[in-house]
């Protein structure tokens, strides 16, 4: 005998689909997240920005220079690790929104099926 499965059945289990996914996505967002903000990465490199500094900047001493450029580079790695901590933050929003969305409708699609085999 086949089982009748009603359109709000399979709503809830789609739900737990989607749940699922957004949790998947929160995880790894927190480990991507986790990793840059433990060694941030930067475009901002000492070769790279020296030889501008030294055109745009030709009446300071070369120990200033340094300076400027030791700034500039600290200021993009602290800007890198800042954005990491906000997408940590999202990654563990989005789990935290995902796993009682799950627990919800999996109880739920649970019920309408133990309720539709006891109708049998």
């Amino acid at each position: 005998m086949s089982r009748r499965v009603s359109v709000r059945e399979i709503y809830f289990y789609l739900v737990c689909l989607v749940a699922i996914i957004i949790c998947i996505i929160g995880v790894v967002s927190i480990g991507n997240n986790a990793v840059g903000y433990v060694v941030p990465a930067t475009w901002s490199t000492r070769a790279a920005l020296l030889p501008s500094y030294q055109q745009q900047y030709a009446d300071l001493s070369s120990e200033e220079i340094s300076k400027l450029v030791d700034d500039e580079i600290a200021n993009s790695l602290r800007m890198e690790r800042q954005m990491a901590l906000k997408g940590l933050f999202t990654g563990v929003l989005l789990v935290i929104i995902a796993v009682p969305l799950f627990i919800f409708h999996w109880k739920k699609a649970q019920a309408m099926w133990n309720l539709n085999i006891e109708k049998e």
